[in-house]
């Protein structure tokens, strides 16, 4: 793949490398000179000094070309402008670092949803380490407001031989791990002692969930 990386700072160039070595054709725009000349020699790319927001530069980094475009500059109004000139050129694939939880919806509204979140990325490490046995979470979702998580059926849940419809209230059950199988739970599907299961819920909710499971 031909992948434009914008922003050379320690998640560019460690992203960068991980592509490279891929053997991915990678071109790193970055904005400070002397970075930019480091990296020139640290890295087997094409680095390119200048805004990642000045179309000129972009196109010398051949975006119109380019099968991603990866803005991770420490800026989310920076890293929006450059989403912004590559939806216009129709690169395909379109990810942004965002580092205000608030700003993901001005994104959305302009069609990037490869968006991560490094607040909630971090948040949700330091959360997965605070996690009681048994569950494991999954991912933070709608800014923050929503959990998805895993957690196993223990013999005393009361959720342990009740059809779905019996036990889901305020959340979904996405799916069931059984057996070494994942099954689609309908209404009528039992669950059992054992079985893992991956439910999204309202933050507010998940406390109440952990204690009948």
């Amino acid at each position: 793949m031909k992948v434009i990386v914008v922003g050379g700072g320690r998640i560019g160039e460690a992203l960068s490398r991980l592509l490279i070595k891929e053997k991915h054709d990678v071109v790193v725009v970055e904005k400070d000179e002397k970075l930019a000349e480091e990296l020139a020699e640290k890295l087997d790319a094409l680095v390119l000094h200048g805004d990642g927001t000045d179309k000129n530069i972009l196109k010398d980094a051949n975006i119109e070309k380019s099968d991603v475009v990866v803005a991770v500059s420490g800026d989310d109004k920076t890293n929006l402008m450059i989403c912004e000139f590559a939806k216009g050129v129709n690169v395909p694939n379109i990810i942004a670092r965002i580092n205000q939880s608030d700003n993901e919806g001005i994104f959305t509204k302009i069609g990037i949803t490869n968006l991560i979140n490094t607040t909630t990325t971090a948040i949700l490490a330091f959360k997965k380490a605070m996690e009681k046995p048994g569950k494991q979470l999954v991912n933070l979702v709608a800014g923050g407001k929503g959990e998805v998580f895993e957690v196993s059926v223990r013999k005393d849940s009361k959720f342990a031989n009740k059809n779905i419809m019996d036990v889901v209230k305020g959340f979904t059950v996405a799916c069931i791990y059984r057996d070494d199988k994942i099954l689609m739970p309908e209404l009528k599907t039992k669950i059992k002692e054992g079985d893992i299961l991956t439910i999204c819920s309202p933050l507010e909710g998940v406390k109440k969930i952990e204690k009948m499971v």
